[in-house]
């Protein structure tokens, strides 16, 4: 069954609250005036078949580092499809880059959703007297920072988004990969910027505001004219939830003495540039770590922790490909990134990455011990409108050069080894003709790869 989980939104109330009569044994009574204002607080997400509700979950966030789930209720008619599941997946999803670090419920302990609950790994915490039955307490931890949530890059033409997001809702896998957003606002169309604040509006989406030093780096801007067209715009658009400070970054090429200079013109451009953003702006900041050597890594840690940033970002890889497009993991951006990351654990900070390329990159990290906060990923959109496919453990295939023969049995090979299947693949001439196809396969392995990473760093 194909639906999707959205935030609800005031028309859905008379759907949700149908759905709590229709649970009514489950749930009891459920005012509608208390639907409605959770609906205001963005603290109810629904299902969707087609224009259809057909299932919610209302939670709340507790001051003591805990989601509470009030009501979950799925419609009669459609349980048993694993709607349920992927309610409570979306709420861990949304609450888990919130430093939220449990999931608690209260259940009539005469129900049978009590092994439903287990089964998706909650444990009985206790039981307790309720006004008229006896109710187990369940609880579940949500992961936070130890594994890495997964930025989608929507720097791209808006037709071209549309494209991809009508593709995916029309799919059916469940998951939302939209739910975490990063573009750089000021490259792209505003065609592009209102699909981005609308995803955030109506599905809950988290969104970063990127700086676009890349297009410093390739010449096409000038440090200073970025500065004040971004600071422009960050006053004009608060509806962001995260900003990337303005950043000079290094190219390969630079001397030590010129990625030097532009750590520090980094770091002195950032602190004028909150000195111009509201008092509580650096808490949104996202403050970018360059530098070859460790002394410069620390002293942007020491610099922006003065700052009170408290998400950092890392951008110092290595470069190649046409224009320098691709970003490599040398061995000395490794070296940093394991300094950076020691140094925002012990700081309390979250970190970030920027332009992880594919799969075999995240691995590779994982491999060094590397496991960031967050991190942002544009390639698997180029590789798929290049001709090239992912697959978990295996390097790129150029499946647009191979006979077609060739290209269904290497698909299916690669498939069978590594287990992956989504609705992209399943046609390998419609994935050799369409870039579309690619480029949402290539986006379904980088989620398939994430979700084993929740699996092992829960």
């Amino acid at each position: 069954m194909n639906f999707i989980i959205t935030l609800a939104k005031p028309e859905d109330l008379h759907a949700i609250k149908n759905i709590t009569e229709l649970c009514k044994h489950e749930l009891g009574f459920v005012p509608r005036s208390v639907l409605g204002q959770a609906i205001l607080q963005e603290e109810i997400l629904v299902a969707r078949e087609s224009d259809t509700v057909i299932g919610f979950v209302h939670f709340r966030i507790t001051r003591r580092g805990y989601c509470t789930i009030a009501e979950i209720g799925v419609h009669p008619a459609r349980r048993g499809r694993g709607i349920g599941k992927a309610l409570l997946q979306s709420v861990t999803e949304k609450v888990g880059d919130s430093r939220i670090t449990r999931l608690r419920l209260k259940c009539p302990a005469d129900l049978p959703a009590n092994g439903f609950y287990a089964h998706l790994g909650f444990t009985r915490i206790a039981m307790e007297l309720g006004r008229k039955r006896l109710l187990a307490v369940w609880e579940k931890s949500v992961p936070c920072v130890n594994y890495p949530l997964f930025f989608l890059t929507l720097t791209n033409h808006p037709q071209a988004i549309r494209t991809l997001l009508q593709l995916w809702q029309v799919s059916s896998d469940p998951r939302n990969p939209f739910v975490h957003l990063i573009v750089s606002p000021l490259f792209v169309r505003p065609p592009a910027l209102n699909i981005i604040k609308r995803l955030k509006e109506e599905y809950g989406a988290r969104v970063i505001f990127d700086s676009g030093g890349y297009q410093v780096q390739m010449g096409r801007i000038r440090y200073e004219e970025l500065f004040a067209r971004l600071l422009r715009f960050y006053k004009e658009n608060p509806w962001a939830d995260w900003y990337v400070l303005p950043d000079h970054v290094p190219a390969s090429s630079d001397t030590v003495q010129e990625v030097g200079f532009k750590v520090r013109e980094t770091l002195d451009y950032a602190r004028l540039f909150l000195n111009y953003m509201p008092e509580d702006f650096p808490k949104k900041a996202i403050g970018v770590v360059h530098g070859r050597t460790e002394e410069q890594v620390r002293h942007c840690v020491e610099m922006y922790t003065e700052m009170g940033v408290q998400y950092l970002g890392f951008g110092s890889f290595g470069t190649s490909g046409p224009r320098g497009s691709v970003n490599l993991i040398s061995n000395g951006s490794l070296r940093m990134l394991r300094l950076l990351q020691t140094l925002a654990q012990d700081a309390h900070l979250c970190f970030h990455i920027f332009g992880v390329g594919s799969p075999g990159s995240l691995s590779r990290l994982e491999r060094e011990g590397i496991i960031p906060t967050s991190f942002d990923s544009a390639g698997w959109w180029k590789a798929g409108a290049y001709g090239n496919i992912f697959f978990p453990e295996r390097a790129q295939i150029h499946i647009t050069a191979l006979p077609p023969t060739r290209a269904w049995s290497l698909v299916v090979k690669e498939k069978e080894r590594s287990g992956h299947n989504c609705p992209f693949c399943e046609d390998v001439k419609l994935l050799q003709r369409s870039r579309h196809h690619r480029i949402l396969h290539n986006l379904a392995v980088m989620l398939d790869i994430v979700d084993q990473k929740k699996e092992i760093h829960p």
